[in-house]
C-alpha cells in the first residue's frame, strides 16, 4: 500500500478532528457568550468571537457558517446580528476582515451568503495572492432576504427592504424597497398603508 497516500489520509483525518474540535469549542463559547440567542449545534463559528455580537432572540440554524476572521491585509472583522433576527439553514456569513451589521427583526432565508470583502482581480498576479478589498455590509432592521440571496461587499440595505430569491445585492438600497435580479434592481416598494402596498414578490420563506 502506498505510504505517501496513507500519510496524506492520516494528516487529513487529524486535520478534520482538530478542526471539528475547534469548531465545537467555538460553538460552546458563542452559546455561552450569547445566552439569549439560539445557535444550532451544526453551526460552524470561526474566528474572533470577541467581535461577535448576537442580540436576544437571534436564531441561527444549521448547517451554517459564521466566520469572523481577518485576512488579505484587512483587520476590521466584526459581526453583529440584531435582536430577533432569524438566520436559516446553509447561511454563509463571512466578515473577511470587514464589519458586517445585520439589524433587528430580519429574516434571512436558506442559503443566504453575505461577504464583507473580496479578492483583488488585477492581472499582474494570481487572484489568490492578491489583497482583499471591501468595507463590509450594513443591513437595516426588518429586512427580508429570500433564499439564495448573495450580498456583496459594500452593500447598504435600508430598513424594511425585501430582496427576492437568488438576487445579488451590491451598493445602496433605499428603505422599504423591494428588489430582485442580478444585479438586484427595484421591483416595487413596501407601503405602511396596507391599501397601497405593492404586489407580492415571490420570495421563499
Amino acid at each position: 500500500m502506498n505510504v505517501v497516500w496513507l500519510t496524506s489520509v492520516a494528516k487529513g483525518v487529524a486535520r478534520d478532528v482538530r478542526d471539528g474540535a475547534l469548531a465545537l469549542a467555538h460553538l460552546h463559547r458563542a452559546r455561552g457568550d450569547h445566552p439569549g440567542a439560539l445557535i444550532a449545534r451544526d453551526v460552524r463559528v470561526r474566528g474572533r468571537l470577541d467581535r461577535l455580537r448576537l442580540g436576544t432572540g437571534v436564531a441561527v440554524f444549521g448547517p451554517s457558517t459564521l466566520s469572523v476572521e481577518d485576512g488579505g491585509g484587512l483587520t476590521g472583522s466584526a459581526l453583529q446580528i440584531g435582536e430577533g433576527t432569524y438566520v436559516g439553514e446553509f447561511a454563509n456569513i463571512r466578515t473577511a476582515g470587514a464589519p458586517i451589521r445585520i439589524g433587528r427583526g430580519c429574516l434571512l432565508a436558506q442559503g443566504v451568503t453575505i461577504v464583507g470583502s473580496n479578492h483583488g482581480t488585477g492581472a499582474d498576479r494570481p487572484i489568490v495572492e492578491q489583497e482583499w478589498h471591501g468595507d463590509g455590509v450594513e443591513i437595516g432592521d426588518d429586512v427580508w432576504l429570500g433564499a439564495g440571496v448573495t450580498v456583496l461587499p459594500g452593500a447598504r440595505i435600508g430598513d424594511g427592504c425585501v430582496v427576492a430569491a437568488h438576487a445579488v445585492v451590491r451598493g445602496r438600497i433605499e428603505p422599504l424597497t423591494i428588489v430582485g435580479g442580478v444585479p438586484a434592481r427595484p421591483l416595487g416598494r413596501r407601503s405602511r398603508d396596507a391599501d397601497e402596498a405593492s404586489a407580492p414578490v415571490p420570495v421563499h420563506p
